[in-house]
């Protein structure tokens, strides 16, 4: 357990800089609520009805077997990429999911289980199961083979029952709560919230930081007891106290499912006036349609209210989020082909076009304080502003630390990593008469000083075939 404590460090301050969301589920006898903001760079999106009936299976990212499914119940989701890869919704039947950012996630590839992706897992769900439980009792049957994100789930359904579900090395962890017992999410794991969740003293009080956002979700639940009766705006006022207001990264959707009503209430940060939908009086045999999240104009969400989505819309959609994320437009538009679809294929763009890292850095000593920035260009590698889950800087344990980083373009890629002793966060190459520290890139170039270091004497081509790299430490002095 010591080592999981010290990895946990240096991911609590690696994911503060660059991801947010946090999420709350509610409880008492009578009620039950779970609460997201979505916290993001990127606003555009549908809220999407999706029908029962439907054949499914999972979008190729690999040599495997694709997970395939008739859907069951029909569902209200939130999608920026697409029909079938949701950020989170509700079923016809009071299940509800939402997933926020978890730099620790590291998933089982080579296991030989059906697979989905990360957003894949919650359509799954919402499709296929009506409570906890049933979730629960499933865990283990699929795998998720990623596309980009490293995710935490939290549920909850009517019998007030919730879980988080996290994926720590390789292995599906559930942290269920009984019915009255609140639960809490921000960007940390939960053995690290729960751990650490009232150590706030110089901690910057500042949403932007997980760990003073779940300190402020505590305090909440601390102070509801089992009598407490919420209301939808008590809800969201809970939501407004985690809320980053501002800032190219801030709060773009704040949503309230109400379990037991079956409704999903939303506003964005554009469009401020609350939207509701009633999932009792959605029809979910006809009619795939959807609605702009970004709107005012319809208030009470019905089935007539929604438009027809088609291929072309879910096209759009999914190109500019997904573009955003670094894919390119052709890899979008596979992904949006296969969406409707959905037929088993055996090969993609994604497989052909992307990979996953995996960075075995080894540390020989207790606590030392490692850093380590994956970049993917020259003006990137300047700022050391890394890729997507490529930064870590903390305290790691003694052994061997393994980076996880998902869906990098085949090309060209920088590292820098080193054992920061003194805790600049620089590099100290030393001088004659002194050691300097430990350092690492995917060259085998030595160097006399930092400035010596540019992108391409540090960088090496990766895809599938060489995305296994294990940290050899070169020192001057």
């Amino acid at each position: 357990m010591k080592n999981c404590i010290l990895t946990l460090l240096i991911i609590a301050i690696a994911v503060g800089k660059t991801h947010a969301c946090s999420a709350i589920v509610l409880k008492n006898n009578q009620q039950v609520f779970l609460a997201k903001n979505f916290d993001w760079t990127f606003r555009q999106g549908v809220i999407l009805k999706n029908l029962r009936g439907v054949n499914k299976t999972a979008y190729f990212t690999h040599q495997g077997s694709q997970a395939s499914w008739i859907s069951k119940y029909g569902s209200i989701t939130f999608n920026q990429n697409g029909k079938e890869m949701p950020y989170g919704g509700m079923n016809e039947k009071g299940l509800a999911i939402e997933m926020l950012w978890l730099d620790l996630t590291k998933y089982n590839l080579k296991d030989q289980k059906m697979y989905v992706n990360e957003l894949e897992w919650i359509q799954y769900q919402l499709d296929n199961f009506a409570t906890v439980e049933e979730v629960i009792g499933h865990l283990n049957e699929l795998k998720i083979y990623p596309i980009k994100g490293k995710i935490h789930y939290i549920l909850t359904d009517p019998s007030g029952k919730s879980v988080i579900i996290e994926y720590l090395n390789g292995k599906a962890m559930s942290y269920p709560k009984e019915t009255q017992i609140c639960q809490a999410i921000t960007n940390n794991s939960v053995y690290h919230s729960a751990t650490y969740k009232d150590q706030i003293k110089g901690l910057r009080k500042n949403n932007a930081v997980s760990g003073y956002r779940y300190h402020l979700l505590e305090k909440v639940i601390a102070e509801t007891d089992e009598n407490r009766q919420w209301t939808e705006a008590g809800v969201f006022e809970v939501l407004k106290k985690v809320t980053i207001p501002k800032g190219d990264f801030k709060t773009m959707w704040s949503i309230v499912y109400n379990i037991h009503q079956k409704s999903i209430s939303f506003y964005s940060d554009s469009h401020k006036e609350i939207k509701s939908v009633n999932l009792n009086e959605m029809d979910f045999d006809h009619n795939l349609s959807y609605l702009e999240i970004n709107q005012n104009e319809i208030k009470i969400i019905v089935s007539e209210t929604l438009k027809q989505y088609d291929q072309k819309i879910n096209a759009f959609y999914v190109s500019i989020s997904l573009e955003h994320l670094g894919f390119d437009k052709e890899t979008g538009l596979d992904i949006s082909q296969h969406q409707f679809d959905l037929s088993t294929k055996t090969s993609s763009l994604f497989e052909d076009h992307y990979f996953h890292f995996e960075i075995s850095v080894p540390m020989d000593e207790e606590r030392q304080t490692g850093f380590l920035a994956v970049m993917d260009n020259e003006k990137n590698f300047k700022k050391r502003q890394a890729v997507t889950g490529g930064y870590l800087y903390g305290n790691i344990a003694k052994g061997s630390f393994v980076a996880h980083i998902y869906g990098l373009k085949n090309g060209r890629y920088a590292m820098l990593a080193f054992i920061d002793q003194n805790q600049n966060r620089k590099l100290d190459l030393g001088k004659k008469e002194k050691t300097g520290e430990k350092y690492a890139t995917f060259s085998d170039q030595q160097f006399n000083s930092e400035d010596e270091m540019t992108f391409w004497n540090t960088s090496a081509e990766f895809s599938n075939i060489n995305a296994d790299v294990t940290v050899v430490w070169k020192q001057r002095g």
